[in-house]
């Protein structure tokens, strides 16, 4: 029996399991090591390490866990989270179920963006990217093209423009408001409306949009919104409240609904950060064990 299974490997999962096994908690990891930011080729704003390999960032991780010896971690992918009369069973893929007392989930989200052809191609090193605080530097004074609603282009416009004066925006989906109009305009952003026929690129990188009628947009990055869904269906399976955003409810040392039910990352949180990752697996790892030395609160 484990004091607590941490489902999920990546900052939030990992960095959970070494504040619990500096307290001797017997932790298991199930990992099934497909991170979101997999297709990154570096992780930006991660204090002493900007610019680390994601792989990279999680090998050092792992390695940094090999001194605690109540730890495990395992390769392997949770496909069901059953509560029992002393806590819970966790199955993994090959069959094998595992017994805890509580289970931190740390399962991440997933980005569904707008089915265009050729934009998976190049989504992450190739020059398409979502998040401006995590890739913005890097396309500084580039030729930018936005993608989404007229919300998210609005939205990307001004955190972009201190970084670059080149942008243009091609909306999928709703159109923009006034507000959003006022803001593209503000920043001379010219707005096409009429969908994009593909997106398309050489050697690996982003050239431009193809639109509809045949124009050509230039451009050297894309930034797009896209829609983070739940990576696991586990927190719905085991009674987990979900704010209205799709989120996990927590508290601020991630508990859940769910009485030993805790849960840290993107899963539960909007603010998508490696760093913002790590520091809720740490908050929720001091649930834990702040749970395991005094009890679990009442309302809990």
């Amino acid at each position: 029996m484990y004091d607590v299974i941490i489902v999920g490997g990546s900052a939030a999962g990992l960095s959970a399991a070494l504040v619990l096994g500096r307290f001797r908690r017997r932790v298991l990891i199930c990992d099934h090591q497909k991170p979101r930011n997999a297709p990154a080729a570096a992780a930006h704003n991660v204090f002493t390490r900007d610019g680390t390999p994601p792989a990279e960032l999680l090998q050092i991780g792992r390695e940094q866990l090999r001194p605690y010896p109540t730890v495990e971690y395992r390769s392997a992918e949770v496909v069901s989270l059953v509560a029992t009369e002393n806590g819970f069973d966790v199955q993994t893929a090959d069959g094998t179920v595992w017994h805890s007392r509580r289970v931190l989930l740390a399962t991440g989200v997933r980005d569904e963006f707008p089915d265009i052809p050729g934009l998976a191609d190049y989504w992450g090193k190739g020059g398409v990217h979502h998040c401006p605080y995590c890739d913005g530097w890097e396309v500084r004074d580039q030729k930018v093209v936005l993608i989404g609603s007229g919300t998210v282009v609005a939205h990307l416009a001004p955190l972009l423009a201190s970084l670059t004066s080149d942008m243009t925006a091609c909306l999928v989906g709703k159109e923009p408001i006034p507000e959003e109009l006022a803001t593209l305009n503000q920043f001379g952003v010219a707005l096409y409306q009429d969908g994009i026929k593909s997106i398309e690129g050489s050697a690996g990188h982003v050239t431009g949009v193809r639109l509809p009628d045949g124009r050509f947009i230039p451009c050297q990055a894309i930034f797009v919104g896209t829609k983070p869904k739940q990576h696991s269906s586990l927190a719905h399976e085991v009674g987990c409240k979900f704010d209205d955003h799709g989120y996990v409810k927590v508290d601020e040392l991630g508990r859940t609904s769910v009485p030993n039910v805790y849960a840290a990352g993107d899963m539960a949180s909007p603010f998508h950060q490696v760093m913002a990752a790590a520091a809720s697996g740490l908050a929720a790892a001091s649930g834990v064990n702040t749970d395991i030395v005094f009890g679990a609160p009442r309302d809990s």
